[in-house]
């Protein structure tokens, strides 16, 4: 895509019914290192039992369809539960926008720009975006957990919580850009990251972080053992979405570097 000028209407968001969203959490989940936020989403997807209710919409998107129970399904995905009361949580409602495929570099910004534009629309008041950190160390042993937040209401949230505030480093891709942009607009979006292996979709990774949205989420009351065993049925799916993108010569997720230094 070297040299192509992404356009405002290049990015198109489509609800596909009238949607309530106000005072949600959304939650972002474009692939990372390990695939973890695209573990992290589907799973929540189908533990919430949540509703498929709009996409994004690009022509520079992965030009694939998605087929899922037999339909298919744009690239680029949104998801919505229904309400939830839970004591000390901080939403009555969740929305998730999730894909298999990592957005071309050019896109990150107008994306990002994008999904904040709309999130301030329908009176979303927290966006959580879900990451993975390259584990260095030997047989990635390591498994850390880390949170950085973009304004003073969100860095409130991480009180009081077990999650190392992440003080030096860089993030890239669609999370870099949404706390950038949301510092600088005043929105409240909280990153939660862990460590990963790069080389394979990491189900323990993801585990963590669900175990970390728990505090901030409802109905996610998961032991360790089952959640795995069905981040690894995401996993053989996410393996085959990596092939068919490396069948058509696209970059794949594992190409894609969250977090270096």
């Amino acid at each position: 895509m070297i040299g192509v000028e992404i356009m405002d209407d290049d990015i198109e968001i489509v609800e596909r019914k009238e949607l309530n969203v106000q005072g949600a959490v959304l939650i972002e989940g474009f692939p990372s290192i390990g695939m973890v936020s695209s573990i992290v989403a589907n799973y929540m997807i189908r533990t919430l039992n949540m509703e498929y209710v709009g996409s994004v919409r690009s022509r520079h998107f992965q030009p694939t369809a998605v087929i899922m129970g037999g339909v298919p399904m744009p690239p680029v995905r949104i998801y919505a539960g229904q309400p939830v009361e839970k004591k000390d949580c901080i939403c009555e409602r969740l929305v998730v926008v999730t894909s298999e495929f990592p957005p071309p570099a050019e896109l990150m910004q107008p994306l990002a720009d994008k999904l904040l534009e709309w999130s301030r629309k329908k009176g979303i008041k927290t966006i959580i975006s879900i990451e993975g950190i390259i584990n260095e160390s030997k047989n990635h042993e390591e498994h850390g957990t880390y949170a950085i937040a973009s304004s003073v209401v969100a860095r409130k949230l991480l009180e009081n919580r077990k999650i190392a505030p992440l003080q030096s480093g860089i993030i890239t891709g669609i999370s870099g850009v949404l706390l950038h942009e949301a510092e600088r607009a005043k929105q409240d979006v909280v990153c939660l990251l862990s460590d990963a292996n790069p080389q394979i979709p990491d189900a323990r990774a993801s585990a963590r972080l669900i175990e970390l949205l728990d505090g901030f989420l409802p109905k996610i009351k998961l032991d360790p053992q089952p959640l795995i065993k069905e981040a690894e049925k995401l996993e053989a799916q996410l393996k085959q979405a990596v092939l068919h993108a490396n069948a058509m010569n696209v970059p794949g997720p594992k190409e894609q570097q969250v977090m270096y230094g």
